[in-house]
């Protein structure tokens, strides 16, 4: 079997650069070698893409730029397009995989690019991705599907006072936070709304808009999705037992104490309507290829959208692929059906 060459993109201009270098340096560590000749591609903050020869620990620790990395630039036409270094010299790609998170990777703007050039890339398309970034769109098509979804009102950065009137009729507890963004950065839980000021200017900076959204009492639920084939692969779902006030930056990723039950012991019918609503959410935003589908159970075991990551983390002990595995699929089995779909250009829009 001939090896594929799969490009790696990761960094990027976001506030989510960081967790882009650890899903990156997961992504390579369990791709086979045998199977792909992998191109770790680095892109700066400030936007420039290099081929970087660094290993997954120096790209994790952001150290993967030295001066013997060559400038990259793509080369593109309706009639296909070309990856090349500073000296004209081509670097063969047969697909991208985007490991980047958050703005300028997951949505919808690099992916509208590859669509429109006919690139293979891994992942949800244009429209899925722009959709799922924007909490706002994304609840109002959950909404529209029959899926509960919390209060919420949204802040417009250039009017914020005229939603002040609508703000205060939510129920505290609330949360603030960028209308698009991930990995919880830029949200705060607030308890009273003497904090509300301070909260929605962290939100407005990241932001044009922000939202202030009742908190739902309960439980953090998740279940993964990977298309293989043409069907759906649902893996088991998770549950977030939180030892703070919510799934915040700093419990995912720097000091984390929240435990993660998977498979979650929940009773086998709910697990079926939550993958049922799973699959609802899935089909109404239009993903392909794999998505993170998050959602709240409350105490009566009502099941409230929160979120869809179209590219959740991708380390060796990120949720995603451990929800996968419970599901019989391990991480590397899991990446290298992602890359043969996308190779196959089945998923192309």
């Amino acid at each position: 079997m001939k090896k594929r060459n799969v490009a790696i993109l990761f960094g990027g201009c976001s506030e989510e650069y960081a967790i882009s270098l650890h899903s990156a340096a997961g992504v390579i560590r369990a791709l086979d070698p045998e199977r792909n000749t992998l191109i770790p591609i680095g892109i700066s903050r400030q936007g420039d893409w290099f081929l970087t020869t660094a290993d997954p620990q120096r790209i994790e620790t952001d150290h993967w730029h030295s001066k013997q990395d060559r400038r990259l630039q793509l080369v593109l036409s309706r009639s296909g397009f070309q990856l090349k270094d500073q000296q004209g010299n081509p670097i063969e790609v047969d697909v991208f995989f985007p490991v980047l998170h958050g703005r300028n990777g997951e949505d919808g703007t690099l992916q509208g690019m590859m669509d429109l050039f006919a690139i293979p890339y891994v992942g949800c398309g244009m429209s899925a991705s722009l959709i799922a970034m924007d909490k706002v769109l994304s609840h109002q098509l959950a909404s529209a599907a029959g899926i509960a979804v919390s209060q919420m009102v949204v802040v417009d950065r250039n009017d914020p006072d005229r939603s002040m009137k609508e703000i205060r009729q939510l129920q505290l507890p609330c949360f603030v936070k960028p209308a698009r963004g991930g990995s919880s950065i830029g949200i705060t839980r607030i308890e009273s709304w003497d904090k509300l000021e301070q909260a929605l200017q962290l939100a407005l900076s990241l932001d044009e808009r922000a939202l202030v959204e009742e908190a739902v009492p309960g439980q953090e639920i998740g279940c993964s999705i990977v298309e293989k084939n043409g069907q759906l692969i649902l893996g088991a779902v998770d549950r977030i037992q939180l030892n703070s006030d919510f799934f915040d930056y700093q419990e995912k990723y720097v000091d984390s104490h929240a435990q993660v039950e998977c498979p979650a012991i929940l009773p086998p019918a709910l697990i079926d309507q939550i993958h049922d609503t799973a699959r609802t959410l899935w089909a109404v935003h239009q993903c392909r290829s794999l998505a993170r589908i998050d959602l709240f159970l409350t105490p009566d075991n009502k099941i409230v959208f929160n979120e869809i990551n179209t590219l959740p983390g991708l380390t060796a002990t990120s949720r995603f692929p451990r929800m996968m595995e419970r599901a019989g699929m391990d991480f590397s089995c899991l990446l290298q059906t992602l890359i043969d779909q996308a190779a196959k250009g089945e998923h192309h829009e």
